[in-house]
């Protein structure tokens, strides 16, 4: 840490409950954060780190567009059990670009046939449950599903 850069590295992929409080927004709501100085938008978010387009630091929330499209899809019929997702086989992931330009990998959720989910499809967010804790408490978070027609 430095008087220039005051926030430790955090690894998104390790439990801290402090953590998962403080980016329950972004989870829940799709919420990022723009920089006040030339508009870019980033998700997730980028609280106290410096823009890449104009070397500013000041961030905004900013809240995600919640429909977008279907980049590309893959198909994860195996799974990896470690990590929760064993019991929601087959598992159709996505890289989804929002309509305000934003690209995330996400789960499609509620398809009948995977042979649905292509490229160019519409989908819009929902909130579901996530996975389970070692705990046993359920995790929320976004996932998305295809638009009818």
């Amino acid at each position: 840490m430095s008087d220039q850069f005051p926030e430790q590295f955090v690894r998104w992929d390790t439990f801290s409950s402090t953590l998962w409080y403080r980016t329950r927004a972004a989870r829940y709501r799709l919420e990022g954060t723009r920089c006040t100085s030339c508009g870019e938008k980033f998700f997730p978010p980028r609280t106290g780190l410096i823009c890449p387009s104009c070397h500013a630091r000041a961030m905004e929330p900013y809240s995600c567009a919640q429909t977008g499209e279907i980049v590309a899809v893959a198909l994860d019929d195996l799974g990896f059990p470690a990590v929760g997702y064993g019991d929601i086989l087959p598992r159709v992931q996505a890289i989804v670009r929002l309509d305000d330009g934003i690209h995330l990998m996400v789960d499609i959720l509620q398809v009948s046939d995977p042979g649905e989910v292509q490229p160019g499809r519409r989908v819009h967010m929902v909130l579901r449950k996530h996975k389970r804790e070692d705990t046993g408490a359920w995790v929320y978070g976004y996932g998305f599903v295809l638009e009818k027609g």
